[in-house]
């Protein structure tokens, strides 16, 4: 992007919206994988890997960095009252594609790192902290949280007035959802929410097409950019542009006169004419006569000031208001109006006079924007908070912390203003000394604060008595990162967590541990593996962490960030673990003590082969326990191992035989080989010995495994696999491919059903109740227990799943597997989202409690229930469920676990 005086260079993601603001600068966004910009100045802006809006003047002065954290926005788009949306775009790993409200100095919360963190710990904080979702209890502090979920392949993105549409579509956004599919666009708009907003009347405009950009011309047509035939492995057949438009409504006065007004131009017209054109019905018209009064400069001022204080028209108020800033630039006497117009009786006058004072940086109006703080409308405490930031207005602290305090943490972008306010004041030792205030939302404030301004006094917080705002200390200080400070975090006590609701401060606890490296830093982790009361996801970190404490990788245990450190003595995990080796298997069981058997293997700690040896032989030992210590003899080649294989595979229990088979697999291959076939020809072997068989064939290098492995492809594409074998024989032949094998599975592959429900169907029988467990209780991606409850466990966004199918017999598992891919198939009562249309022309949108036929109850965003009568309901759009599918987040074998765990309740 050059021309103007700004030069950019990108790698990977680039450039994407450009759009004039309302204030006369140019806004642009940018993808994810870093930039580097230098202004007219020749100030170098070296971007993180964030997606980020920018703004600066035309001729490239004034550059600065707007707002980060978003992953790929694809367009930007300003409504009728100046306030910039981003559609930016999901990391295809099962979240939502986002709505953002772009707020001067905010943060949103992603990191391309994040892009590349693998399984158990996939994107990281991004999902497993729910940084991508609505806003909610517990959620992150340091980020702006989403307006709402927007498709599923942001591209295209537009504001219209709505002159030459039908009146639905009056000030409203249009976005063009580009799957590679049956996308289109799609309509929507936004409502205020406190200082926010919240998405209405979301809703399929123009479908089915493969539409990548879309603008209104000044015809009132809609122009749509079509792919047509889209080739993801390289390139497309066509491309094409279309035009949509209702002839009748092309020949309403306004868009005639929208026509004519854009072909005659407007640089040439009086002040007066422009004047009256501040209050046309569509916004281009507004801002292009803006933008030419503003140009003609001083002698303006009288006008724009006429208009703004008396006009009868609120947008002519608004664009003349903003035309007063723009003529500031240059004569800052146009500012004078507005230190009247911030006591206005219009909150929108008020609201939008605040935001040009602080653009503008007008020190006269401190006062008067304090008392602002405290006005009855949230947008105007917002910019207000915003316009002293801007100032540097030290004297506003107080009244900001008082701003914070008064909105208790309910409104984010309340809080979100407030703080990027104090950050730009400054004041840390104030800020700091709030540490011991007794308001948790003027203590959280100050957190977020001094997180912006790097100041390691962020370390006062981290034994504040409240779990989220020591969260918020340990990200500060952990992410930033403020490696001064690791000993303060590493040294947090986590006996007296609630560690159940801990995971995002112990995984920085177990990584400032981690880099620290000291014994007692190895010691503080192992505690942290052995706590029961820890999700099973942190504790496995916890003994990950453990194993690659002599070899750390290159990457940030928690943010994926590139931050390498030096091997170390293996000396130091090994004797920790060692003095607590009983304790080590004592407390752990399942998964993680197969991970505590590989940890003392890789370190290399002293055991009692013995007590491994007698563990395998006690049948009343726990399973897992029995044969992770059999694996242990094996991988040391103890004298014990050859009895205990023998004992092993003699076993009563079918999940120890299946392990012994897996360790002949490394000590006898071809022994393991005959042994396979066996079990897994064997109709009357129990289930799990028979798939752990044919699992483990494709780990086999013999003869008989490869025939064996063959065959089983030739049935599979032949449709003669059992049912229960098909995730295992699919998965054997995608571990273990050949030339042989391969057309055979991708014939199956091509055969199943390409619908949601269709494609798992081979995941409805022989599935793992107890890793359909794990799965619901840690999956990161999935998180079935953030929103559902079973057994007193879990949230209650949605139903609860105890006895689930007790409760409903019916519910078979075709059931849950729809369920899990279209959850708004079949809603549970009181679960449906549904936007109604009355017939006087309001919308209401939110949760039906109850529909009687009589009264429809629903339940809004704002807790307030509203019964509405079924006669005033001139349509509603189709119910639709809160929940994401699990579609793109599960593997068929963790869909055919969690089936199983869900069938169970009963």
């Amino acid at each position: 992007l050059t021309g103007f005086g700004v030069n950019i260079a990108f790698f990977g993601h680039d450039l994407h919206g450009l759009v004039f603001g309302p204030d006369g600068k140019l806004y642009f966004s940018v993808g994810d994988r870093g930039f580097n910009v230098t202004n007219k100045e020749g100030q170098a802006f070296v971007g993180p890997r964030t997606g980020a809006v920018f703004r600066c003047n035309t001729d490239g002065t004034e550059f600065e960095v707007v707002h980060r954290g978003l992953r790929n926005p694809q367009e930007l788009a300003f409504d009728e009252h100046g306030n910039l949306f981003a559609d930016d775009n999901n990391c295809d790993k099962g979240d939502h594609a986002r709505l953002v409200y772009v707020v001067d100095g905010g943060e949103s919360g992603w990191n391309m790192a994040y892009q590349t963190i693998p399984d158990p710990y996939m994107t990281g904080p991004w999902h497993a902290e729910r940084l991508w979702h609505l806003p909610h209890a517990g959620q992150a502090a340091y980020i702006v949280p989403c307006v709402g979920s927007i498709g599923t392949g942001p591209s295209g993105f537009l504001f219209t007035s709505g002159t030459s549409l039908d009146d639905r579509y009056k000030n409203s956004f249009i976005m063009c959802n580009f799957t590679g599919g049956n996308g289109g666009l799609e309509a929507f708009k936004v409502k205020e929410k406190g200082a926010g907003f919240e998405i209405a009347d979301y809703h399929d405009y123009f479908k089915p097409i493969m539409a990548t950009d879309a603008e209104f011309g000044p015809d009132g047509k809609l122009y749509v950019a079509d792919f047509v035939n889209l080739k993801w492995d390289g390139g497309s057949l066509g491309g094409r542009i279309y035009t949509a438009f209702d002839p009748e409504k092309l020949k309403r006065p306004v868009v005639v006169e929208t026509v004519k007004l854009f072909a005659e131009g407007f640089d040439q017209r009086s002040p007066g004419e422009l004047a009256k054109l501040l209050a046309h019905a569509d916004m281009r018209i507004r801002q292009k006569a803006q933008f030419a009064l503003a140009k003609t400069g001083s002698k303006v001022i009288p006008t724009l000031t006429t208009v703004a204080q008396k006009s009868a028209d609120p947008y002519a108020r608004l664009h003349a208001i903003w035309g007063l800033g723009q003529v500031a630039a240059k004569d800052r006497s146009a500012l004078a109006p507005l230190l009247e117009l911030v006591t206005d009786t219009d909150a929108e006058v008020r609201a939008q006079s605040a935001k040009v004072l602080g653009d503008r940086a007008e020190a006269k109006a401190a006062q008067k924007l304090m008392t602002l703080l405290t006005d009855s409308k949230p947008r105007v405490r917002f910019f207000a908070a915003q316009a002293l930031g801007q100032l540097k207005h030290k004297a506003a602290t107080k009244a900001l912390f008082q701003l914070v305090q008064a909105n208790g943490d309910v409104d984010p972008f309340l809080r979100e203003v407030g703080v990027i306010a104090l950050a730009r004041i400054g004041d840390a030792d104030v800020i700091s000394a709030k540490a011991t205030d007794e308001n948790p939302a003027v203590r959280m404030a100050a957190v977020l604060a001094l997180r912006k301004l790097s100041d390691k006094r962020v370390t006062l917080f981290l034994n504040d008595k409240e779990l989220l705002i020591r969260t918020e200390a340990a990200r500060a200080i952990h992410d930033l990162p403020l490696e001064s400070e690791y000993p303060a975090l590493a040294a947090i006590p986590v006996t007296d967590l609630p560690l159940g609701e801990a995971d995002a401060l112990l995984r920085r606890v177990i990584d400032a541990n981690f880099r620290l490296g000291a014994a007692g830093n190895a010691k503080a982790v192992l505690m942290i593996a052995l706590h029961p009361n820890a999700p099973t996801a942190v504790r496995s970190e916890a003994i990950s962490a453990l194993s690659n404490w002599p070899a750390p990788g290159p990457r940030d245990r928690v943010t994926g960030f590139w931050r390498p450190l030096p091997k170390r003595d293996v000396a130091i995990p090994r004797s920790v673990v060692e003095a607590g080796l009983a304790d080590l298997f004592a407390k752990t069981s399942g998964t993680l003590q197969t991970e505590a058997v590989a940890l003392i293997v890789k370190l290399g700690v002293k055991a009692d082969e013995n007590q491994f040896a007698d563990w395998v032989g006690d049948t009343k030992k726990e399973v897992n326990l029995r044969g992770v210590a059999l694996r242990y003899l094996a991988d040391r080649k103890s004298k014990h191992f050859a009895a205990s294989l023998v004992t092993a595979q003699a076993d009563a229990s079918p999940l120890l035989r299946a392990e012994a088979r897996d360790i002949l697999i490394l000590t006898n291959p071809a022994e393991a080989a005959k042994s396979l076939v066996a079990v897994m020809n064997d109709e009357k072997a129990p289930l799990v010995e028979r798939q752990r068989g044919v699992a483990g064939l494709s780990r086999v290098k013999d003869p008989i495994a490869v025939t064996a492995l063959d065959t089983l492809a030739v049935n599979l594409a032949g449709k003669s696999v059992a049912a229960e074998l098909i995730v295992d024989v699919w998965d054997a032949l995608k571990a273990a491919p050949s030339s042989k094998r391969d057309p055979l599975r991708k014939k199956f592959e091509e055969a199943l059903p390409k619908d949601p429900v269709g494609k798992f169907q081979t995941s409805l029988t022989g599935g793992d109740a107890a890793r359909g467990r794990d799965i619901f209780y840690n999956h990161t991606a999935a998180q079935c227990v953030r929103c559902h409850k079973v057994e007193g466990v879990g949230g209650i966004a949605g139903p609860e799943l105890t006895k689930l199918v007790e409760r409903n017999p019916v519910k078979t598992r075709d059931y849950i597997l729809e369920s899990l891919v279209l959850p708004s198939a079949k809603i549970a009562e009181g679960y449906a989202n549904v936007t109604l249309t009355l017939l006087d022309g309001r919308t209401v949108a939110g949760v039906v409690q109850k529909d009687d036929g009589k009264t429809v109850t629903i339940l809004p965003p704002d807790g307030k229930v509203l019964a509405i009568p079924s006669e005033d309901i001139e349509k509603r759009t189709k119910p639709e469920s809160a929940m994401p599918s699990v579609e793109k987040v599960l593997t068929p074998r963790e869909m055919r676990d969690l089936i199983e765990f869900l069938n169970g309740m009963k």
